[in-house]
């Protein structure tokens, strides 16, 4: 595979649909890490501090993420979108025009339940593009 989007979220589930991608995906190819975090329009936001701090939390999971990674013979690239996750999931994955998206079955996100359990279902039923749920 030369290009693959992992949902990221820093989960243990997210971490294994990492460390898999990274086995799959092909010598100089592009490994995408993406972070969605919830509208600040959403319900779940009684203030814009709080939005603010989530979106931040989401920053630095995915720049220590890419830290982590390190030099690498494949490029990375860290994305941190807004709205529902599902839904930006497969627009990243079709604006990019990735080979495979990767996500984590469930686990405990510390963005909260954003890439986990239904999210994964939604953009196994929706994405046009081949899906992996790792376990």
């Amino acid at each position: 595979m030369k290009k693959i989007l992992v949902g990221f979220d820093a989960s243990e589930g997210s971490e294994r649909a990492l460390n898999r991608a990274i086995m799959l995906l092909d010598e100089y190819g592009e490994l995408i890490l993406l972070a969605v975090v919830p509208s600040p329009a959403d319900k779940s936001f009684v203030d814009a501090g709080a939005y603010d701090k989530i979106r931040i939390k989401a920053e630095k999971l995915i720049n220590q993420a890419v830290l982590d990674l390190g030099d690498q013979c494949f490029s990375i690239e860290g994305l941190i979108e807004q709205g529902d996750a599902a839904a930006k999931i497969i627009d990243v994955a079709n604006r990019l025009n990735v080979d495979l998206i990767v996500l984590g079955s469930k686990g405990q996100s510390e963005l909260g339940q954003y890439l986990i359990g239904s999210v994964a279902n939604k953009v196994v039923q929706y994405a046009a593009k081949p899906v992996m749920v790792v376990r």
